[in-house]
């Protein structure tokens, strides 16, 4: 068995290798304002611990942070997350429905941001109007498990439009995790691997994560992330959530609700929780709280802006777990 899982381990890295050796050759084109939205990320949870989430999601929202993660997450799970107060008329929201089959799970998830209002302008400069630009992301996630090792995909549809006109582009992205042991997981993923939209190549990224389990309810997790082009950097995330009554994975690593468990809508409101969370991503701080039932999850988080004109982010996230 030793054995087989460390054969499992090799054909893995010497896959991501061979990926991370083709990526620079078909990267010509390079836009790294392309499709920048999409790289935002999704989820109130993971982005109040600062976006580490290579290793750490394993529920729905894991569609965008590593496909691999929707191999943990209940039968039927939805998700949807909104940017509350981003100032100068944009807007940025997400959504996502996933299912476990006897294949696999299947996930859909859709991210859309905006900005509405826009003044535009003739050669001569003279007001011409207002007008929107809209850009989404439709993507369609498969994951699976062999017993540690999951791993996942996840193709993508780019649209953008403004003023009328529509552009379209595909991305694909993969990953994979690995159950270490009781107390540690590993993640790895590649997102938008020979991503484009239009003329455009968007720039590819590099992921590796690792989770561990301290203790009941306590979450650490480091990642370290790569852009193409850019300068590598660490991200750190803590979560803690507490519990009442008797815990059913008291002996597990996972978090206090047992989230593998049948259940039905006179579940939604039963065993209560509160969590809170801090995350440090390349210098910038971000902090959250949720409130958590069996089968639902409100969560929000607080992100320090990425630049001095944009407002600082304020998200709100729900998971429905059945």
């Amino acid at each position: 068995m030793k054995n087989m899982n460390n054969n499992i381990l090799v054909k893995l890295v010497a896959s991501a290798c061979l990926m991370l050796l083709a990526l620079p050759i078909f990267a010509g084109d390079l836009n790294n304002s392309a499709a920048a939205y999409i790289r935002m990320g999704i989820g109130a949870r993971i982005i109040a611990m600062g976006e580490a989430g290579t290793a750490t999601a394993k529920d729905i929202t894991a569609a965008y942070w590593n496909p691999a993660g929707l191999s943990y997450m209940k039968d039927i799970e939805f998700t949807t997350s909104y940017a509350m107060d981003m100032g100068y008329d944009r807007s940025y929201q997400h959504a996502a429905v996933g299912k476990h089959f006897g294949f696999g799970v299947l996930a859909l998830s859709w991210v859309n941001a905006g900005v509405s209002d826009i003044i535009g302008t003739d050669a001569s400069n003279n007001d011409t109007g207002t007008f929107s630009n809209s850009d989404n992301n439709i993507a369609l996630s498969y994951a699976n498990r062999y017993k540690r090792l999951s791993y996942g995909l996840t193709p993508k549809l780019y649209t953008s439009a403004i003023d009328g006109d529509t552009e379209m582009g595909f991305g694909i992205d993969l990953g994979a995790k690995y159950d270490i042991n009781q107390y540690l997981e590993a993640g790895l993923m590649l997102r938008d691997a020979y991503g484009s939209l239009a003329d455009d190549r968007i720039p590819y990224q590099v992921q590796a994560g690792i989770t561990a389990y301290p203790f009941l309810g306590v979450t650490l997790a480091a990642d370290l992330h790569y852009e193409q082009e850019e300068d590598p950097y660490m991200i750190f995330g803590a979560e803690y959530w507490t519990t009442i009554g008797k815990d059913p994975e008291a002996d597990s690593k996972l978090s206090v609700i047992n989230v593998h468990e049948r259940s039905a809508w006179a579940d939604l409101f039963s065993q209560f929780q509160t969590g809170i969370r801090v995350g440090f991503n390349d210098n910038r701080f971000s902090a959250g709280a949720g409130i958590r039932f069996r089968n639902f999850q409100i969560d929000y988080a607080y992100r320090i802006g990425n630049h001095d004109i944009f407002n600082d982010d304020h998200l709100l996230g729900l998971i429905l777990r059945f």
